[in-house]
């Protein structure tokens, strides 16, 4: 409602604020019309009117709030949270050190933020954004995705409030998806050496591996053929100069996904069977990676798990299953997202391991009594894993 036009004796009081002859008091209109008495004190009557004022029409009012806000507010927090972002990032990477995969999805993630936050304020972001989030860039995906983002939300907010950004984290209200149970169905043996007969060597390389070592693609592509010592991040194969009680050397994992827990840093004895594997891989491709091949076009955008030209990306190595998989007629009942993937290969390899006697968890990077904690130079802790080996 717009104030009457001022008279003369009133244009020093406050908008909406006029004194009443009648009754010898100042009346302030309310923002719904009403006229109210705030009593003949002309001090008290101006102190209230502007209070007023600046709580209920604050857009008509200069203030020292309004102007903090302008100018993007105490700590920033009226600025869109855009402009927060990279800072907030960098903290985030620095406290948590995430691995190279999780990291690249952060990354990605982070510039949906950033554009669709890119004019909302820090300080008055609300569930119905988060929801308005969801909803633009992930309404189609799966429970356990959208769960994912709400929780990378969750992580950013927090960091926010840490910084005086915001006042609240709006994603902890969000509710999360319910996620049932894995519908994917396990890979069979004879479904294996079904997909194995007819893979390339490269592919069939891989498969044993991940049946031999029960490791998962991320670790399978990055086993080289030697290594000088073992080393954090690194994986390979460290030989002895002469066998020792059938044991040729080790391999040396140190698994991403797990890169903090205690048992990611594993020692499997180099048997008969996986020196074959490794044998039989040899070719003529130049190649420090036992899982090698020549690639038949230079990429537009090389994967980051990847150092060599002829080293197999992790997500390669998933797909090549995957359509030979298809190709070969393996679950070909099923949809799509319950056909085994390359992954199952090592839950495959824990239950015939199992079968055998033998207890896979601790080559899987699990914490397991039968393990040997072994000690190398560098002072890292690898688990030596008894030795084992799946002969069919």
């Amino acid at each position: 409602m717009a104030s009457r036009p001022r008279r003369k004796e009133f244009r020093h009081l406050p908008d909406f604020l006029y004194f009443d002859k009648s009754v010898k008091q100042y009346r302030l209109t309310l923002t719904n019309g009403l006229r109210k008495c705030i009593g003949a004190d002309k001090a008290k009557a101006i102190a209230i009117a502007r209070e007023y004022n600046n709580i209920m029409r604050p857009e008509k009012c200069i203030s020292v709030n309004s102007l903090i806000i302008d100018s993007g507010g105490q700590y920033g927090e009226a600025l869109p949270l855009s402009e927060h972002l990279d800072k907030l990032f960098l903290r985030i990477t620095n406290d948590e050190k995430p691995s190279d995969s999780t990291l690249s999805n952060w990354v990605n993630d982070l510039e949906r933020i950033k554009i669709f936050f890119k004019d909302i304020p820090a300080n008055e972001i609300s569930l119905e954004h988060v929801n308005g989030y969801i909803n633009e860039y992930h309404a189609d995906a799966s429970a356990n995705v959208q769960n994912r983002k709400v929780s990378f939300l969750k992580k950013i907010f927090s960091y926010a409030m840490d910084e005086s950004l915001m006042f609240d984290n709006p994603a902890e209200r969000k509710k999360m998806k319910r996620v049932d149970g894995k519908k994917r169905r396990r890979l069979s043996y004879d479904d294996f050496l079904k997909i194995r007969a007819s893979a390339e060597p490269w592919l069939r390389t891989a498969m044993d591996l991940a049946l031999q070592t029960t490791q998962a693609r991320l670790e399978v592509s990055r086993i080289k053929y030697n290594i000088k010592a073992p080393k954090e991040g690194i994986c390979g194969c460290l030989w002895y100069e002469e066998p020792l009680n059938g044991i040729y050397g080790m391999i040396y994992i140190h698994r991403q996904k797990v890169q903090h827990k205690e048992a990611s840093h594993i020692a499997i004895p180099i048997g008969k069977a996986l020196k074959d594997i490794i044998d039989n891989s040899r070719d003529n491709v130049a190649s420090p990676y036992i899982v090698h091949r020549l690639p038949t076009r230079i990429p537009n955008k090389v994967s980051k798990e990847v150092n060599h030209p002829t080293q197999v990306a992790p997500d390669y190595l998933s797909r090549a299953f995957s359509a030979l998989r298809d190709r070969v007629g393996v679950a070909s009942h099923l949809p799509l997202d319950e056909r085994p993937t390359f992954h199952e290969i090592r839950a495959l390899a824990a239950f015939m391991f199992k079968q055998r006697g033998f207890d896979p968890q601790a080559r899987m990077a699990h914490s397991d009594a039968e393990s040997t904690k072994i000690y190398t130079e560098n002072h890292v802790q690898w688990v030596e894993v008894p030795h084992c080996e799946i002969n069919g």
